[in-house]
């Protein structure tokens, strides 16, 4: 079963990394949108911040196959924060 790096950059920090094993290309692209997804959900629920999530996917031998960006940009009305 082939394995991949995953590396994850927050606003262009590091932000994790890991080895996967998965059974093709598509199962790779699936998991690697759902981490980009994952991530947002638990670590950007709490920040009122605009954040660029990255995530590229390397082979076995380090050679760049997969790439993809989420972009989150959030605004909150003026009332919700004066608690409204």
């Amino acid at each position: 079963m082939p394995r991949y790096v995953f590396e994850v950059t927050r606003n262009g920090q590091r932000f994790a990394d890991a080895w996967v094993e998965l059974d093709s290309l598509r199962d790779m692209r699936r998991e690697a949108l759902k981490t980009l997804h994952d991530i947002a959900v638990d670590e950007m629920a709490e920040s009122d911040l605009d954040e660029t999530l990255a995530i590229s996917v390397h082979d076995e031998t380090g050679r760049a196959i997969y790439s993809a960006t989420l972009t989150v940009s959030q605004s909150l009305p003026l009332l919700h924060l004066v608690g409204r």
